[in-house]
């Protein structure tokens, strides 16, 4: 084993690529099988109490295949300070990676970093174990002085998720909603008034100031222009005084309002009727006998049109008291709706607001989380956990997780419990949710024959009660870091979703042991199609170990 001599100061970490430059040239195993390179080397062999010493572990493979470095606590009795990212570099075709640790140990003495386990796609390598000095720090309280002790001192959080940053996040989105509400509430819910809300009378004089007698003269259109200023006419009337003045003849028209004038529910001379029915009379010559007027009638008919409506407004007398009650309660009951309607339209632009502040923090901050979450990639969101290792069982397996796992208790009645001293079983996730692992132990009470050679027996009916057809199995030797041997049983089947016909497509990969009189395995389902379950796969798989009691 070579190893390399340190230039970097004791307490610091190496660059991203001091190892990776001489790693080239200087290796400790170059384990040379197909077309994979697998190299270690550390910077010194001789640290003080807590300095650091810089491990390297470089692999040189082709694309397409899935490297697994070691994690957790292989490299006891050093202590993992920090684990740095995988840099990779790619030369035409191969892949050289990268994996550097800072490890370190705060007691003196002389200790061994155990041979670490690299696995390139099905294929396992290890480095060799390397020997470390850690020696102790002589302090001349002659010559150093001594200091008070510090107080507390604030560090980086290196943690996977930034709270503050999400805080800050929500901070932004809450202000936004209030701000579009406020905003909304102010200038966007209020109705624009438009010639329709106006008032009936608002509304005639607006038209008659609209229509312009000189352009249809001169283009001889009278039928259009004496309809046009009847219309305006009898429809206010139609509005305010009688409520089929539009569909009314002259005749019929002026006989109404004499009779709402004898009534007194209509004040107005009797020349200004004779006008107006004078006009409706000429109306009547233009648009059906075809007899044209001069534009000095034209435009004298409009004139007295114009007076004839402003005296009906004056004339109409004025309103009952329950009248007035009944038009205040119509007004008030179109404020409360009008309200309503606004404060429907602020909340509705309140959650817009919201669900774009949190499409955008997504899009910002958690991109491939969220595109995890709607593609369902169950793999990628297990591979950002925060891995944890645990024993389960007895004899205990020790196994590294995103998730602790969840006990699931068996009751063993009649014939179960005369051949089982225990059974526990362990797990996490579900079948239907296309990613589930379980972690079982089983002790018999007396000598069992099970042996590895048969281990076909014993995951065909497993396979079969988690509801598993059309099965496929490989079997392969499988041997743990700490040289317990296993099986490995792969394939894929057909798992039918419970009260109905539906399939799901699943792999799985089985790990099976045949230790202290029982039988153990860590068994995991996955999606076929998804690569980063394949990987969680993989990476479990590699942690698994066997914890041996001493005897």
């Amino acid at each position: 084993m070579q190893v390399l001599k340190s230039i970097q100061p004791k307490t610091k970490y190496f660059s991203k690529w001091s190892l990776f430059s001489i790693l080239c040239f200087l290796f400790s195993v170059s384990q040379a099988q197909e077309q994979y390179q697998v190299r270690s080397a550390i910077d010194s062999t001789s640290i003080e109490m807590g300095s650091v010493v810089n491990y390297a572990i470089q692999v040189e493979e082709n694309k397409d295949k899935i490297v697994i470095f070691p994690e957790g606590d292989s490299f006891s009795p050093l202590e993992v300070i920090k684990s740095f990212k995988i840099d990779t570099l790619d030369e035409g075709g191969k892949f050289r990676l990268l994996k550097q640790y800072a490890l370190t140990q705060f007691d003196s003495g002389h200790y061994t970093i155990p041979r670490q386990k690299v696995v390139i796609g099905d294929k396992t390598f290890y480095t060799d174990s390397l020997k470390v000095e850690v020696r102790d720090i002589v302090v001349d309280t002659s010559k150093q002085k001594l200091y008070p002790i510090k107080g507390l001192q604030s560090v980086e959080d290196y943690s996977e998720t930034n709270w503050m940053r999400i805080i800050y996040w929500i901070i932004g989105i809450l202000l936004l909603i209030g701000l579009v509400a406020f905003l909304y509430w102010k200038f966007g819910g209020k109705k624009k008034l438009t010639e329709a809300d106006l008032p009936a009378y608002d509304q005639a004089i607006l038209k008659l100031q609209r229509i312009d007698v000189n352009s249809f003269i001169e283009t001889k259109e009278y039928k259009k222009l004496y309809s046009e200023l009847t219309d305006v006419a009898k429809g206010y009337l139609d509005e305010e005084v009688s409520d089929n003045a539009l569909e009314s003849t002259t005749d019929e028209l002026i006989t109404k309002l004499q009779q709402l004038m004898k009534k007194g529910k209509l004040t107005i001379k009797q020349s200004t009727l004779d006008n107006f029915k004078a006009t409706l009379q000429t109306a009547d010559f233009a648009k059906f006998a075809a007899i044209n007027p001069s534009e000095e009638v034209a435009l004298e008919d409009k004139q007295l049109i114009d007076e004839f409506i402003k005296s009906v407004e004056a004339g109409k007398p004025e309103l009952t008291e329950e009248e007035k009650l009944q038009n205040e309660a119509y007004r008030l009951e179109q404020e409360k709706k009008q309200k309503e309607k606004r404060r429907n339209q602020t909340i509705l632009a309140g959650i817009i607001a919201l669900v774009v502040g949190v499409l955008t923090f997504f899009a910002v901050t958690n991109y491939e989380r969220g595109l995890d979450y709607v593609l369902k990639r169950t793999g990628n969101t297990l591979l950002r956990k925060n891995w944890i290792t645990s024993i389960y069982g007895v004899p205990g397996i020790q196994v590294t997780t995103p998730e602790v796992l969840t006990r699931r208790p068996i009751k063993l009645e009649g014939q179960q419990q005369q051949m089982f001293l225990g059974n526990q079983m362990y797990e996490y996730g579900g079948l239907l949710d296309k990613f589930y692992l379980v972690v079982n132990t089983m002790s018999f009470r007396q000598e069992a024959n099970f042996t590895l050679d048969n281990v076909e027996q014993f995951v065909n009916p497993f396979l079969q009660q988690s509801g598993g057809s059309g099965i496929k199995l490989t079997t392969e030797d499988f041997e743990t870091l700490n040289k317990t041997k296993a099986k490995r049983v792969t394939g894929n089947m057909q798992y039918t979703i419970p009260n109905t016909e539906l399939k799901i497509p699943l792999e799985f990969n089985i790990l099976v042991f045949a230790e202290n009189n029982g039988v153990q395995h860590v068994s995991i389902f996955y999606d076929e199609e998804d690569e980063g379950s394949k990987k969680v796969m993989e990476r479990i798989i590699n942690s698994v170990e066997i914890k041996k009691s001493d005897n």
